[in-house]
């Protein structure tokens, strides 16, 4: 057993973020086909640019109010929202403007960066 209070934290992760966010990886995939698990803090509007996962991505909104974009739009997201992406599915998330958001991630696959903000 493993118990994490505090993960490892990297500000502006891979520089593909608006704005300040906070990621701490909770839990690496430990082999392929297993999940990374991170806690992420978007600061007042911070959303990530335009992504995808080849394994899908599973959002919980912990704290604050959030959106998520895809190709059909956005859609604010409050405290105790779950998002389930398909794999491959093109989107962004981050917090609402005017608003801080914490998510719980969890990520399959290595994470497919465009270099576009929304």
């Amino acid at each position: 057993m493993r118990i994490v209070s505090d993960g490892t934290t990297t500000e502006l992760y891979g520089g593909r973020f608006t704005g300040t966010v906070n990621l701490e990886m909770l839990s690496d995939a430990e082999t392929t086909g297993r999940p990374d698990i991170a806690r992420v803090s978007f600061a007042d509007g911070a959303v990530t640019f335009w992504h995808s996962h080849p394994g899908g991505q599973k959002l919980l909104i912990i704290s604050g109010v959030g959106r998520i974009g895809t190709e059909a739009g956005e859609t604010e997201l409050l405290p105790g929202t779950f998002v389930d992406a398909p794999a491959d599915e093109r989107h962004y998330h981050g917090a609402a403007i005017g608003h801080d958001c914490t998510v719980l991630a969890i990520t399959w696959g290595t994470t497919v960066w465009e270099d576009l903000a929304p």
